[in-house]
């Protein structure tokens, strides 16, 4: 009898903490002994980390198949940046958010975006409605909405979702942006930010680049030709050295540009091979692209993004010149290169080392929607003696 009563006064003074910051309790059963434990990770949130604490245990107390706990392992990672709120879910329970400041300075309720991202991971979509009652109405509600707590027809969505008796793989894969321009639906450019510290990246003023020599950095010929370029971090906008740049000089056929820079630097350039490899060749494209598909969804990542993709047919590219360019898989038919990702590395790894074996370039089926298709990259070994000869010798 005293640790029943024990055990509801601890429970009143729980709800009663969380009362005072916001959040409601339900009280009237326990969650089920067969819900899923989501773990997420908000230790690069910043300020807003209590905004999704805050938001999770709202979640906890409208749900009873799932609960968001802050631990390892972690399935969901949660960033804070300069653009837009959003989601990339990479299936139910798992994938990162991003807290975009531009909605925050616009006076949208932290909470109730955090609390709006977790419910995609949940597998909620959005819904447009404009109703402060519908958590997924996003930014379609008006600004001065407050509310942070899901409706019960999506807390029994989620529910359903989580009981299994929907299937996981109904839960569409995607990015999902709070403004309405940026609602990309089950889009997905795919990608993870850098798994590496790659020390030959470099950030070309809203386009990708690569070291290729101390004083030579290689991009697209599409790409303006900066006046400064960061070389050696994999953050577009701290790390590494800014260094200028001399002069530019384009391929005559393709979409390459090479970049002289003003002083060497100490990192260490990407080598290039004698030849890319055959179809099938495991690969890896980098860069500070988009992360959701049309153009203009959303800003530019901080940290420079990666995806894992493979060389495929020229057949699959349309306007592909195949003695120069490579045809390169859009992974699980979804992601990609995008917006910004122009002229950065694909590289493959021979001997352990990750060699430079393409400059991202375009579409390869004609299409503004980023990674509906393959895409099109310079084939840099098919053109090796020309940048050895314009650079005055590349590294052995």
């Amino acid at each position: 009898m005293f640790r029943r009563q024990l055990l509801r006064t601890a429970g009143a003074v729980l709800a009663a903490v969380l009362a005072a910051t916001g959040v409601q309790v339900a009280t009237g059963g326990a969650a089920s002994a067969a819900a899923r434990t989501v773990y997420y990770d908000a230790s690069r949130a910043g300020e807003f980390r209590t905004n999704f604490d805050q938001a999770a245990a709202i979640w906890n107390s409208r749900v009873s198949n799932v609960r968001l706990v802050a631990g390892s392992p972690a399935s969901v990672t949660i960033y804070v940046d300069s653009g837009w709120p959003r989601a990339q879910v990479t299936g139910l329970g798992s994938g990162r958010i991003w807290m975009g400041w531009t909605a925050v300075n616009q006076g949208y309720d932290r909470t109730r975006i955090a609390a709006h991202e977790f419910g995609h991971i949940l597998g909620l979509p959005d819904r447009r409605t404009g109703l402060c009652s519908d958590l997924m109405s996003g930014s379609s509600a008006p600004v001065s909405c407050r509310n942070a707590y899901p409706s019960s027809a999506e807390a029994t969505r989620v529910n359903s979702l989580f009981a299994g008796r929907r299937a996981a793989s109904a839960v569409p894969a995607g990015t999902y942006a709070w403004n309405d321009a940026g609602d990309v639906g089950p889009f997905v450019v795919g990608g993870r930010p850098a798994t590496e510290n790659y020390p030959w990246m470099v950030y070309v003023s809203g386009c990708t680049g690569t070291l290729i020599k101390a004083n030579w950095a290689v991009t697209a010929k599409h790409c303006p030709t900066p006046s400064s370029v960061r070389v050696g971090s994999i953050y577009r906008n701290s790390g590494g050295t800014v260094v200028g740049v001399t002069r530019s000089v384009s391929h005559p056929r393709i979409d390459v540009k090479l970049l002289q820079l003003s002083t060497s630097v100490s990192y260490a350039p990407a080598p290039i091979p004698t030849t890319s490899g055959a179809v099938g060749t495991a690969t890896r494209i980098i860069g500070w692209g988009q992360t959701c598909p049309t153009r203009g969804c959303g800003s530019a990542p901080t940290v420079a993004n990666e995806l894992d993709t493979s060389i495929v047919s020229d057949s699959r590219c349309t306007g592909i010149n195949g003695t120069y360019e490579i045809c390169t898989n859009n992974t699980n038919g979804n992601s990609g290169a995008c917006y910004g990702d122009s002229g950065g590395p694909q590289v493959r790894q021979i001997n352990g080392v990750w060699n430079l074996i393409g400059a991202t370039s375009r579409s390869g089926n004609n299409n503004s929607t980023c990674a509906t298709g393959p895409s099109i990259y310079g084939d840099l070994p098919s053109i090796r003696s020309w940048i050895n000869t314009q650079v005055g010798g590349l590294p052995s």
